[in-house]
């Protein structure tokens, strides 16, 4: 059977030229090669309207370049985005509108739509047509940890392909990291972009994707015409065993069927795992401790109500506008997507104490 290739090339900043360099060697690692005349959709990661040297979305210089390869193949362009919070804030703020000279910029929540059977719990999920009537989607994703699924990369990045706010909606139907890791291997695999790029100039560790976690560098580029097998690569640079990350595990791809071609050897990082993350030695005796609980900093909390209009299930509110929010613990499901959409890092997930000296304890004995 014949290895899945994936590219890992040193990129360490977005300079236009170094990005471009880097991009185009990278085509060459995997022998990806663009038909002339075609019709390409890029999605890139624009989970909230950041300004990119936050690192919390895809670089816009990332996507220019792409667009200028692309352009010399006269190919028609399109950028498309359903973000977490204000898309046309995020296309905004986050650098693609003015890459209009190059593209067509689509709003996802405002195309048209067609049903897709995504599994028996997600039977009709509307996902956008342009997605299908293209020639090629190219996933550009972002090196990033994440609390729920611990990393996100290129199979999480096609989440943004899900119009407004049914991407919260979802999450009262999968509950359980596993059920949500099954859908977003299911929703890969629909939507099937041929060509992956991980932008890991500059990433998120710790408690990413957002504004909760803190920058590191990388310094990489990492592509392959495989989602499952640039997730798994980049997961293992990233310092986690790559089957620890749901949407690995479920995607039925193993790193003995991949074949790595670049600076992989010489370019491992030890990111800061996010809060939620358990050494699988200890996750059966964790289960025995009582769940983690949203809490907020009062210090850093703007009432922006941002999570309170966020939460799928209505566990957060603010009962007047000068009040701090309240999360009702039993109704919550802890899909952290009041974490992950917070722009001022003043929501967080407190373990039992009793939870947290274990997990202390527990990496102190094995290094992971």
């Amino acid at each position: 059977m014949q290895k899945e290739a994936v590219s890992v090339v040193k990129c360490a900043s977005y300079n236009n030229q170094e990005v471009r360099t880097a991009l185009l060697s990278s085509l060459r690692n995997i022998n990806f090669q663009f038909k002339k005349n075609i019709r390409v959709l890029i999605k890139p990661n624009l989970l909230s309207a950041t300004l990119p040297e936050k690192a919390i979305t895809t670089h816009p210089v990332i996507i220019e370049e792409l667009c200028k390869i692309l352009q010399k193949h006269k190919c028609k362009i399109y950028i498309g985005e359903s973000s977490a919070f204000d898309t046309d804030q995020a296309l905004e703020t986050c650098g693609m509108n003015k890459l209009s000279k190059y593209a067509k910029i689509i709003n996802f929540e405002s195309s048209e739509k067609k049903d897709f059977n995504l599994g028996r719990k997600v039977h009709r999920i509307p996902l956008p047509k342009i997605l299908f009537q293209v020639d090629l989607v190219i996933n550009v994703a972002k090196m990033k940890t994440h609390g729920l699924t611990l990393a996100t990369l290129c199979a999480k990045n096609l989440y943004g392909c899900i119009p407004g706010r049914l991407k919260e909606q979802l999450h009262k139907i999968l509950k359980t990291p596993k059920d949500f890791a099954k859908f977003i291997v299911k929703l890969e695999r629909t939507i099937k972009p041929e060509l992956n790029i991980i932008d890991g100039v500059v990433g998120i560790e710790g408690n990413g994707p957002a504004a909760s976690g803190t920058l590191i560098n990388p310094g990489l580029i990492i592509t392959s015409k495989s989602a499952p097998a640039a997730d798994i690569i980049a997961t293992r640079i990233m310092g986690f065993r790559p089957k620890s990350v749901l949407t690995n595990r479920y995607s039925h791809i193993n790193e003995k069927d991949i074949e790595t071609i670049g600076n992989s050897k010489d370019t491992r990082f030890k990111f800061k795992k996010p809060s939620t993350f358990t050494i699988p030695f200890f996750m059966w005796l964790t289960k025995l401790f009582p769940n983690p609980k949203i809490n907020f900093d009062k210090k850093l909390c703007k009432r922006c109500h941002i999570c309170e209009k966020k939460c799928p299930v209505n566990a957060i509110t603010l009962k007047t506008k000068d009040s701090f929010p309240i999360c009702n613990w039993k109704t919550c499901i802890r899909c952290l997507c009041c974490i992950e959409v917070c722009p001022h890092k003043s929501v967080f997930l407190k373990e039992h104490w009793t939870k947290e000296l274990l997990m202390k304890a527990g990496k102190k004995i094995i290094k992971y």
